[in-house]
């Protein structure tokens, strides 16, 4: 059946892209909620002072392309310098920050966001890097969403030159 004699139309891919759409927005939040957890295991094992706090406003911030992950570490510094620590408690507590952020970079995000988008783990890390280099953070924060939604019709249109 080609395109153009399909009743639907391009209903199908819309449809799916919306699903692929709202599974990406579920793996962020997700994502979000372990950092929160790393970053409060983390910052508590370094003894932070007020690391739920912190925790909480890292896992949030980092929905934020490039910006949000840095917010955790300034709070860190500034938590440590009003606290009064050593600059031993900071390089343990930027040690931990170094560690989740590898980890968030090249473990949690690439499988999380595969998944779920039907995507290997390797486009989304290639285009999350295309994207941030091309156009900065909106790049970095649209570049699995254009990814996955690309998939989807990518599907539909072979799908519909194989069966015509």
């Amino acid at each position: 059946m080609a395109l153009s004699e399909n009743p639907r139309g391009l209903a199908e891919p819309a449809r799916e892209s919306l699903r692929v759409l709202g599974l990406y927005v579920r793996a962020q939040v997700l994502i979000a909620v372990i950092l929160t957890v790393l970053y409060a295991v983390a910052f508590g094992l370094a003894r932070v002072p007020f690391w739920p706090l912190i925790a909480v406003a890292g896992g949030l911030t980092s929905l934020i392309p490039r910006f949000g992950a840095l917010v955790p570490l300034a709070l860190v510094a500034l938590a440590n310098l009003l606290g009064d620590r050593n600059v031993m408690h900071l390089a343990i507590a930027f040690a931990a920050w170094v560690a989740i952020q590898i980890v968030e970079a090249f473990v949690i995000t690439p499988r999380l966001l595969s998944k779920p988008l039907g995507l290997r783990p390797l486009p989304v890390f290639l285009a999350l890097l295309a994207g941030s280099f091309l156009f900065g953070p909106i790049g970095f924060l649209l570049a699995v969403p254009v990814l996955a939604v690309a998939a989807v019709f990518w599907r539909y249109f072979r799908d519909q030159r194989s069966t015509g």
